[in-house]
């Protein structure tokens, strides 16, 4: 049979075709989402158009090679396709991911044309057998660059420690020394801002390299009080409030087994990213309660929701806002880093937006290790 014949059949079973795409997205998408049928299937039915048109279409013998190097000029699957592959990288979806997809809608469409009794030549098995090496060859690539990029950047990161140290130290006696100008003075207290900044960075580096190798962020449980450290962590960044609304509230009993330092980076975390992306003119509340085995820690902010599509992600490493203010957001590891601190504790970080409601991010946190964790 001709192309133009699967053409034609490709339109017929339109359905059945999406309807198979997306039941294997469904099975491959990021175990943290929640994406609905139509995030799930869309632009399959754009992708089917786009070919069938492409199919249709006059090719001389000369185009046809051009496209299998891959230098073809179908500009409507490269827009499509382009598109596509946007949306599945913010659902958090890999490059392996993505290209199954691809592979699983060319199966679907070769079975159901084979049922038909126009596959001859054995064009679907050979179908298969390509797809197979070019799946397995995918993910061992990304595999492979993504641990050398990892491991590159652990590296640097930790290097970095060392001459930024210096720098926080020299800044901080020429900050302390006597007979300073006020134009001094503003300089040696930039400086030393921007290196602390850069240090926060680095170490968020540090834990993101440790997580994309499989492990878990180190804790160091000790007895402690969370409501004087949350007031702690309050006080340094009210100087980022300057009309003081920044508030916290305590009730019942905050004791407990956590990693001090490790918890303030949470509050810190959270309390950042409230101050930033949070209204201007509206109070953001830490509110710290003791409930039975565990104390949860919200943290709230009036002002513009994040967006339904993006809570998918929010705590995926470099994840970002809408409408995100260059200069003061860091790497985007902010709510990464403070989920995978809370999950190390063995509990979680939740979040909840809404125009009505505002944003809160609440954290569970267990009193104890669990008994296999200890």
């Amino acid at each position: 049979m001709s192309q133009t014949e699967l053409a034609r059949f490709i339109d017929a079973e339109r359905v059945s075709i999406v309807a198979e795409w997306e039941s294997f997205a469904r099975s491959i998408q990021p175990t943290s989402g929640g994406m609905n049928a139509s995030a799930l299937r869309d632009h399959a039915d754009e992708i089917l158009t786009a070919v069938v048109l492409d199919m249709k279409s006059q090719q001389t013998a000369a185009e046809q090679a051009e496209k299998s190097k891959g230098r073809g000029a179908a500009q409507r699957l490269e827009a499509i396709g382009q598109i596509h592959a946007a949306l599945r990288i913010e659902s958090g979806f890999k490059l392996g991911q993505m290209v199954a997809e691809y592979r699983a809608l060319r199966a679907s469409v070769l079975r159901l044309w084979e049922k038909e009794g126009s596959d001859p030549s054995g064009v679907t098995r050979f179908n298969e057998s390509i797809d197979e090496a070019l799946t397995e060859a995918v993910n061992r690539f990304t595999e492979t660059t993504d641990h050398y990029r990892d491991q590159s950047l652990g590296i640097l990161s930790h290097d970095l420690r060392n001459p930024l140290a210096a720098i926080v130290t020299g800044a901080t006696l020429f900050l302390n020394s006597e007979g300073l100008d006020d134009r001094s003075v503003r300089i040696a207290a930039r400086m030393l801002s921007s290196a602390r900044r850069m240090d926060r960075m680095i170490a968020d580096l540090l834990d993101l390299t440790r997580t994309r190798f499989g492990d878990a962020i180190p804790i160091v449980r000790a007895p402690i009080d969370l409501g004087p450290l949350c007031r702690q962590v309050t006080a340094e960044l009210e100087g980022l409030r300057p009309d003081g609304n920044l508030r916290f509230t305590a009730e019942g009993d905050l004791r407990g087994e956590w990693d001090g330092d490790r918890i303030a980076q949470v509050l810190s975390n959270l309390l950042r990213n409230a101050i930033q992306h949070g209204s201007a003119s509206e109070p953001i509340t830490l509110t710290v309660a003791g409930h039975g085995a565990e104390v949860l820690l919200a943290v709230h902010n009036s002002g513009r929701p994040i967006p339904p599509g993006r809570l998918a992600t929010i705590f995926e490493p470099m994840s970002r806002h809408e409408g995100e203010r260059p200069g003061n957001a860091g790497l985007g590891l902010g709510l990464f880093i403070a989920s995978q601190v809370v999950l190390a504790h063995g509990g979680a970080l939740d979040v909840t937006s809404t125009t009505e409601g505002g944003t809160t991010f609440t954290a569970r946190l267990p009193r104890r290790a669990p008994v296999s964790a200890s």
